[in-house]
């Protein structure tokens, strides 16, 4: 680069078709950051801040000055440089419609197909679709399901959002025209109509926001000319061609170029000088030679995709060998937001990618061209000697030119095998391995070949030894054993000191070699050159289902002559999805920034426990936008939380790395990070109680400790034939909601009232622990919560990060903002409590009939005692699930570990007690050799009121019987069991399993007293209704279904009723949304209300029984009668006496029933969820679309729960997983390839508002049935191997651990 040229330092883009210009942009901004704050653009949301929730998804549009061909990609705009959209154009979702105008089809589409709950994702998922369709207006159903694998939910189960972006495609139903009867129905008293597709406005690609000309005029200044941005730390410097890259590589070795930034993370990481090279055309260009596909460094994923694509259909089959399996395992790299930015080049260079394509690269021969700032050129194949001995492929005078991918010489075979935690595409491997080997000509002899693994060291790893073993040998059975056994023994010092399972790694060594020896072995029998035609090759295990998910959603439908006006028991749509799904739902974090905001980071402790000595803010004082520290001695009032046992702020000793020493509060959310990161505090440690195991040693639990007791267990013992022990475990889970923990605290100036804008489920807690702390009454804090994007308990009380924010506010006498980091958030905000429960069960050997059963189950709590006691008792009165037992006796004990507090979660203290009796009926069914199903019905209950262990009548316990028959048949269970019977009879290495489990749930709080509720509804005169209410929308559709009720009683239009938003101002003492009994208080309290109204009302609708609603109203003001009534509501009594046991907990029960059936690699332990079918008793639905919702939500949470998802600590109780690239929630990917929902017809609840019932945790208990299914699978593979005993699966069944259940299978032998 010219030193002395003119370079700009504006920054020029287009943002939904206005001109932007830029002065002297902050170069350490990524483009959300800019959207967010500078454009106000709240559209778009940041959920995770690394990439890889696909929340921040928006288009960026560029155009190719030489080709004047313009491309739309979709990416993360947390991770997309602010400087690198220079001349291009961005597309939010603010930018392709609104309720204001119009909405765009996808928009329209995914809120009325039910695909948003709490709409936080919803943005994202929107622009990944518009982008896909702006680049192909007619998709496949495929490409719409790869468009969405970069874009988490936690909330809907991925179903209805596939459902509405299918309506695109060929087909445009649900199926997407695969051919699947998925949609349809017929059972005549039934309906599947959730939407009416007839109705969707017809998407026009026509009308779609055009690309600015201004940048297609200019194309070739902007790509052909440099800017330079500077900022406080850092220089970015857009290179235009190659010699302004090395230039400035000369004069500064130090630069950092980059390209995708996807592997550095958010470019507030970088300091010093950094070189966009994403504009130099020598860099990004892909072509043709003669010898193989020459690949600029700067191209990206997708674009090597495409051009393998296209190459592929031109090249012979011979020469395009690696090409193809290039293009393959491209699918299993990241999403689609990040093929779309991530490089070539970077992959190349960035060490943890090592373990992903480089040894695909590695294997094929692929070469590398390199130049140093002299214009020196080297080119080099890549192998083990291609790196410096610190591992750098690129020195720093160099950069990568181009990577150049050879084609294939005859008799050549390639593959490629990616060995993963999860079946997710964003997880990391745990081993790759690709394979070449070359054949002499017409022959099954080998000539040459490359082996390479990664994810076992740093760098891949050439299995020399074993390769030149196979030299000369003929692809023969003999070769397998003994190659399988030389690679286990080539690479056993490497797979030791992995820091990985070695058993584990161990055998996806030998297991990818044994799948890639049937590969080649089948075409080589295909080719004729081998002698060998008895052996059938193997089905390609690790290869991902291209089957794209469907399924059906049955429900009762409204009575014929219900009124059309009357929405109860109709799916209407969520009261918010259209504001969801066009960007306009206002967060925590949305709301306008207040004139002189400060912002808030934590100081948090390195342990578990220790002594807080001294804390040392020299350093973080330095930095620039500090403002002040906030700690324990700025409580003016009391520092603890109301209910929990804990400081606000730690005062002396640390309890967990969850405890909060201090707050910074700064001028910006960077600068406050910064500096709390540069706070020094000197600890004491002290012992660390992490594990259950410890706790249990030196009897660290909770007090008190609870159990219960039916008849004599010993004695029942006694009487058995048989007598098992066992463990059952389960882990810890995280929440993982989508919109991060944020709040707004805002000082008013005046008697010390302090406003918080939160997104809390329980503002009642909040505004208690804020006035206790601040010390003042409670009437001086008003807490608010417009929404939440999704809780699942995690966003209950306590909230002490809520409570630092008000006193730092309190401090400051300015409004504070905080908004958790996303592995802060996991770090502090609780979780689901981890639990180890030991078994002794007596039972029947010949029906498997259970006699008796002693249980101890342990909760791994953590310090804070809090509402512990209230898992004690949900444990105790779940654990019998539907089963009847004259002797038991059940002990929860709660243990007091140095791991953050528990906090509530979905299905909190029922989902594990279930688990486990379920797992005590399947370890009976395994020991007798009998069928699990058998097993589970001779111990279910037979009377027609029966009674649980502690003595309460089960109403409505034949609902249960109905959903239990109706998920057989639908299910076509006994079928499906011969069919998997058969199936594994046939195959060894490929297992398939089923299971169907049931379902008692209790719902409703663990306390009288919170089973109250209050409701204000207002009238106004022109017939509008305003409701307020204490239940906070987190997804659910409480705030919809409020709305329905009133449209019921008053008899008037849903549109002409709205929701407030929550405050505590308004409605007091609000009782904490959870537990699946919200809508059953509110909705009650709300019914008062209006019954009042319409009392109030009715001589006005009798003497002008021809007038309208308005009019009514209207006649009651003039006559002074009051049109704001406070609806209350009192549910029975239901209470528990510990010192008598006895009593009625809950309110009442619900029912269900899941069957799933599923598929397994017994050399990998990856698997598929082939099938799920599931019949829910909701009692009468008030809104079966939000119902379904729910249900397949809580279930896909479940599945996360008991396959997927794990947290873990080290033994300093610091927590490890800590974020979405090592912390995996369900992906689109995950859900069942066929997914059947009903809602048990006829079932009626007398106990609740309108008959219905809670359903927003239930069917997470019933993803066990995945789990089952894989212990079924799992049976089958060890019994080829002769093993028929008891085993243990712990959860989450990872495939790590379901490849060890498996046991070992001798797969070296044919």
């Amino acid at each position: 680069m010219n030193q002395n040229a003119p370079v700009s330092d504006t920054l020029v883009f287009f943002c939904n078709g206005q001109k932007i210009s830029e002065k002297h942009p902050d170069p350490s901004w990524s483009l959300a950051r800019y959207i967010r704050s500078k454009l106000q653009l709240t559209g778009c949301k940041i959920g995770c801040g690394v990439g890889a929730c696909g929340a921040c998804t928006i288009m960026v549009s560029s155009v190719d000055h030489s080709s004047r061909k313009i491309s739309h990609i979709a990416v993360n705009a947390c991770l997309y440089p602010l400087c690198a959209i220079h001349g291009k154009a961005v597309t939010t979702i603010e930018g392709i419609g609104s309720t204001k105008t119009k909405l765009h089809a996808v928009q329209e589409r995914l809120a009325k197909t039910h695909g948003t709950q709490c709409g936080f994702c919803s943005p994202g998922m929107v622009m990944s679709m518009y982008t896909l369709l702006r680049n192909n207006p007619k998709p496949s159903s495929v490409e719409v399901l790869h468009a969405m694998e970069g874009n988490l939910c936690r909330c809907t189960g991925y179903r209805p959002i596939l459902d509405a972006f299918k309506t695109f495609t060929e087909g445009g139903c649900c199926n997407g025209g695969n051919g699947e009867k998925c949609c349809q129905n017929d059972d005549a008293e039934m309906s599947d109509e959730l939407y009416d597709i007839t109705k969707f406005t017809e998407y026009n690609p026509t009308q779609d926001v055009i690309f600015p000309p201004e940048l297609l005029t200019n194309a070739a200044s902007f790509n052909q000319s440099s800017t330079r941005f500077t900022g406080d730390k850092l220089t970015w410097i857009n290179a235009a061609n190659l010699e302004d890259v090395l230039s400035v590589k000369a004069n500064i070795p130090k630069a950092v170029i980059i390209a995708g930034n996807t592997a550095s993370g958010t470019v507030q990481n970088h300091e010093g000088v950094v070189i966009y090279t994403g504009q130099v055309s020598q860099l990004n260009n892909i072509e043709l030679t003669e010898t193989g596909l020459k690949v600029g460094a700067t191209a990206t994923m997708s674009m090597l995709q495409n051009a393998v694509k296209l190459h592929c259909n031109t090249l012979s089959s011979d020469q395009a060998v690696s090409l193809h399996i290039i293009q393959q395992a491209l699918k299993q790299y990241g999403s689609c937001q990040i093929r779309n930015v991530a490089t070539i080049g970077g992959h190349l260079v960035t060490p943890m990618s090592h373990y992903d394509l480089v040894p695909l690269l590695m294997a094929v021969g692929a070469k590398v061209s390199i130049v140093d700032t002299d214009g020196n050129v080297r080119e080099s194949t890549l192998n083990g000697r291609s790196y410096s001995p610190d591992d750098r492929l690129v020195k720093s005078n160099e950069i990568l030119q181009y990577i150049e991918i050879p084609f294939n010489s005859m008799n050549e075979h390639v593959q490629f095998y990616k060995m993963t935690h999860r079946r997710n595409y964003h997880d990391n491997a745990v081993v790759t391995a690709a394979f070449c080997v070359a054949f002499e000509a017409d022959s099954d002899v080998v000539r040459d070949g490359r082996l390479v693994f990664g994810g076992l060291r740093k760098l891949p790893i050439f299995a020399d030894v074993t390769m030149k073993k196979l030299i000369g040998r003929s692809w023969k059975t003999e070769l397998l054993e003994t190659t399988c056994a030389s690679l286990k023994a080539e690479l056993q010092s490497d797979i030791n000191t992995s820091g990985k399972d070695s058993d584990y790694c161990s055998n996806l060594v030998a297991g990818s070699f044994f799948k890639f020896f049937f590969h080649v072995l089948q075409r080589l029998q295909k080719e004729q050159v081998t002698s060998l035609t008895s052996l059938s090759a193997i089905p390609e295990f690790g290869s991902m289902s291209s089957k794209v998910p469907h399924g059906s959603a049955l429900f009762q439908p409204a009575p014929k002559d219900q009124p059309d006006i009357d929405s109860i028991g109709r799916p209407i749509v969520h009261r918010s999805a259209l504001q969801h799904t066009s960007g306009e739902a206002v967060y925590a974090d949305d709301f306008p920034p207040v004139q002189g905001e400060l912002y808030m980071a934590f100081v948090l402790p390195s342990r578990g426990r220790a002594r807080v000595l001294s804390t040392n803010l020299a350093a973080a004082q330095e930095v620039k936008g500090y403002v002040t520290y906030v700690n324990a001695n700025d409580i003016s009032g009391v520092n603890k939380s109301t209910w929990y046992d804990e400081e606000v702020l730690v005062s002396k000793e640390v309890h967990s790395t969850s405890d909060i020493i201090g707050a910074i509060v700064a001028t910006t959310p960077e600068a406050a990070h910064k500096a709390a990161k540069l706070v020094h505090v000197s600890y004491e440690d002290l012992p660390v109680i992490t594990t259950i195991e410890e706790a249990i040693e030196q009897e660290a639990f909770h007090q008190p400790i609870r159990s219960l007791q039916k008849g004599d267990v010993d004695k029942g013992f006694d009487q058995s034939s048989v007598v098992l022990e066992g463990t059952v475990r389960t882990a810890a889970q995280e929440h993982y909601y989508m919109e991060p923990t944020a709040c707004i605290a805002i000082p008013s100036g005046e008697a010390g009232e302090m406003e918080m804008i939160t997104c809390i489920q329980n503002v009642n807690g909040v505004q208690s622990n804020v006035a206790l702390a601040l010390g003042v009454d409670a009437n001086k804090v008003n807490v608010k919560c417009k929404r939440a994007g999704g809780s699942f308990g995690g966003k209950s009380t306590p909230s002490n990060y809520i409570v630092v924010c008000a006193l730092a506010a309190q401090k400051t006498g300015k409004a504070v903002r905080m908004v958790l980091p996303r592995g802060i958030d996991m770090q502090i905000t609780g979780h689901r409590e981890g639990t180890m429960a030991k078994y002794k069960v007596g039972f029947d050997d010949k029906t498997g009939k259970i006699n008796s059963l002693d249980v101890t189950v342990y909760n791994n709590w953590g310090i804070p005692a809090g509402i512990h006691a209230a898992l004690l008792g949900k444990t105790l009165f779940s654990i019998e699930g539907v089963y009847a037992m004259d002797n038991i006796h059940v002990t929860v004990k709660n243990c007091a570990t140095n791991i953050p507090a528990t906090k509530q979660a979905r299905a909190f203290g029922i989902v594990q007690p279930l688990f486990i009796i379920e797992s005590v009926i399947t370890d009976i069914a395994l020991k007798c050799g009998l069928p699990v199903l058998q097993v589970r019905e001779v111990n279910m209950h037979k009377e027609d009121i029966p009674t649980t262990y502690y003595g309460v009548l089960i109403e409505g316990f034949d609902v249960f019987r109905r959903c239990w028959k109706e998920c057989l048949d639908k299910s076509d269970y006994h079928n499906k069991r011969d069919q998997v019977n058969t199936f594994n009879s046939k195959n060894k290495w490929t297992k398939r399993g089923i299971a169907i489990v049931p379902l008692r749930f209790i719902v409703g709080h663990f306390s009288e007293f919170l089973h109250q509720a209050g409701a204000m509804v207002n009238l106004y005169l022109d017939g509008s209704v305003l409701i307020h209410h204490g239940g906070v929308e987190v997804g659910q559709g409480i705030h919809t279904k409020m709305i329905q009720i009133v449209n019921r009683v008053l008899g008037i239009p849903v549109d002409k009723i709205h929701v407030a938003e929550n405050s505590t101002y308004v409605i007091p003492n609000a009782t904490d949304t959870s537990a699946s009994y919200s809508t059953d208080l509110w909705g009650m309290a709300v019914k008062n209300a209006c019954d009042t109204l319409v009392g109030r009302l009715a001589p006005y609708k009798s003497a002008n029984p021809d007038g309208n609603f308005a009019d009514w109203v209207s006649a009651a003001y003039f006559a002074r009668v009051n049109l704001s009534v406070v609806g209350y509501y009192q549910a029975p009594v239901h209470t528990w006496d510990w010192n008598t046991k006895a009593g009625n907990p809950y309110p009442y029960s619900t029912y269900g029933a899941a069957c799933s059936e599923v598929q397994i690699d017994c050399l990998t332990g990856s698997h598929e969820l082939l099938r799920t079918d599931i019949v829910m008793d909701v009692g009468k639905s008030l809104n079966p679309a939000l119902d379904v919702g729910q249900i397949e939500g809580a279930f896909m949470m479940g599945y996360g729960y008991f396959m997927l998802e794990e947290l873990l600590w080290d033994k300093d109780g610091s927590l490890i997983t800590n974020g979405p690239y090592n912390y995996k929630i369900p992906c689109v990917r995950d859900i069942p390839a066929e997914f059947n929902i009903t809602l048990l017809r006829n079932c009626p609840n007398v106990r609740a508002v309108y008959s219905s019932k809670g359903i927003g945790e239930p069917t997470l208990c019933l993803a066990s049935s995945v789990h089952f299914a894989i212990q079924d699978a799992i049976q089958s593979a060890r019994a080829d191997g002769g093993k028929s005993d008891v085993f243990t699966l712990e959860t989450p069944a990872t495939a790590e651990r379901i490849r060890k259940a498996c046991g070992e299978l001798n797969f070296t032998k044919v």
